[in-house]
This record gives C-alpha cells, structure tokens and sequence, in this order.
C-alpha cells in the first residue's frame, strides 16, 4: 500500500526549473509590451537619415536584440538576491542568451523571442495602416461626392425646374459669382480677373470649365481639382490641376 501512495503522489518540480520557467516567461513578455509601446519610435528611427547605412530589418534586429539584452539585464538586478534564479541565469543548462556564446539551445530561444517581436511589430504596423486606409477612403468618397455635387451645381443648375441659369461659380474660390465688363471677367467675391481678348468672354469660359470637368472625370478620377492663374513663359493663363492624377492644364 506505501508504494501505491507513493505512486501516486505528485512530484515536485525543482525550485530551480520553476524559477528558470518564470524568469524566461517575464523575459518575453517584457518584450514584447516593449515592442507595443515604442513601435512608433522605432518605426521612425528605423526611417531616420541616421539609419540609412543599414536596411530597416537589420536596424529593428538589432534593436530588438538590445530590448532583449536590456531586459535580461534588468531581470538579473532584479533578482541579484536570489542566489537560485542567479545559478539559473549563469549556469550551464539554463543560460537564455549571452553575446559571446554560441550554444544552439539559447540561440534557437533567442530567435524565437526575436521573431515574435518582429511579428508583433508588423502586425501592429498593419492594423494602423488599414485603419488608416480606411479612414482616407471615407475623405474620398466625401471629397467625390462634394467635387460631383459641384460640378453638377456648377454646371447644370435649373432656374425654377425648366431654364438654365446663366449664373457661373468662380473655379477659384468657389463662392463668387463670375461677371464681365468690356476689359475683364472676374468673381465678385476673390479677386480672380482674366483679362477679355478678342474671343474670350464668360461664355466661353463657362464651357471651358465644363469641358475641364469632364476630360478630368474621364480619367476615371473622382478627386476634386483645383482652378489658379498661373503665368509661365509670359503667358497668363486659368489651369486645371490635380494633385491625385497628376492633371495639370490650362482651361482658358
């Protein structure tokens, strides 16, 4: 019977192996909340002129492998007075990592940690990234349904349901009326002027607004372009400009 009850009593791990599980169990999350709360740090530093000698992964491996380094230490001093887990830190079986050493158990343990802060790192990456993808997507269908919305009031407005007004938006400012006299057509609101040749009027340059408009969304953008007066090579002259496209060219 004494040696059935033996049999069945539990045996009990080792001090030394529980305090070698818990020190190892500390080491990597301490490294990995690390690698949560300084990611934007390092994400920047690894972008850093600074750094441009070496690619982003090795400036991350190596920043890693100091988090690594920096943690293990600190257990050590946390634990200096514990003469059990300091044998499990310096001893043979039970060493995590030491830079001058080159035993396949604590370098396969090494790289483990080292992996999982790299994953850690990009996958937080990533998630900030579709979040923010997502964001700008919404600011896109806001912004193409407002430049749709204007052009249609710009360019289709209906007096009463049944005429069309000859009232024209400045491209400018967008809130302005434009009108003409003998020298110039102009907004009554900004100080957009264009001075009158021999063929240009508001007509025309109402339909050359109209005509600007829809060459840009036949490119298939929904982005809203800008209007400005710009003078190059001595010529004066109103463009249509968009920075998602790459649109850039005179109206009138």
């Amino acid at each position: 019977m004494e040696v059935k009850k033996k049999q069945l009593k539990p045996e009990r791990q080792p001090l030394k192996t529980l305090n070698h599980i818990s020190w190892k169990e500390k080491l990597k999350e301490s490294c990995y909340r690390r690698v949560k709360e300084n990611r934007t740090r390092l994400l920047w530093n690894s972008r850093s002129p600074l750094h441009q000698s070496s690619t982003q992964k090795e400036f991350l491996k190596s920043a890693f492998e100091d988090i690594v380094s920096d943690e293990l230490n600190k257990i050590k001093n946390q634990h200096s007075d514990a003469s059990e887990v300091q044998t499990s830190l310096s001893g043979d079986d039970d060493i995590l990592w030491e830079y001058d050493s080159h035993r396949t158990d604590d370098k396969a343990e090494c790289e483990e940690i080292l992996l999982e802060m790299q994953r850690i790192f990009y996958e937080d990456i990533s998630l900030e990234l579709s979040q923010k993808e997502a964001e700008r997507s919404v600011v896109l269908e806001d912004e193409e349904d407002e430049y749709l919305a204007f052009a249609v009031n710009q360019h289709m407005q209906l007096n009463d349901g049944k005429e069309w007004k000859e009232q024209t938006w400045c491209p400018i400012c967008k809130k302005g009326e434009l009108q003409e006299n003998l020298h110039l057509v102009y907004c009554n609101l900004c100080q957009f002027t264009l001075n009158r040749g021999d063929q240009v009027n508001l007509s025309l340059l109402k339909d050359r607004l109209a005509e600007a408009h829809e060459e840009h969304l036949d490119r298939g953008c929904r982005s809203k372009p800008e209007f400005c007066i710009e003078t190059v090579f001595d010529l004066t002259a109103l463009y249509i400009q968009c920075q998602h496209c790459d649109t850039f060219e005179i109206v009138i």
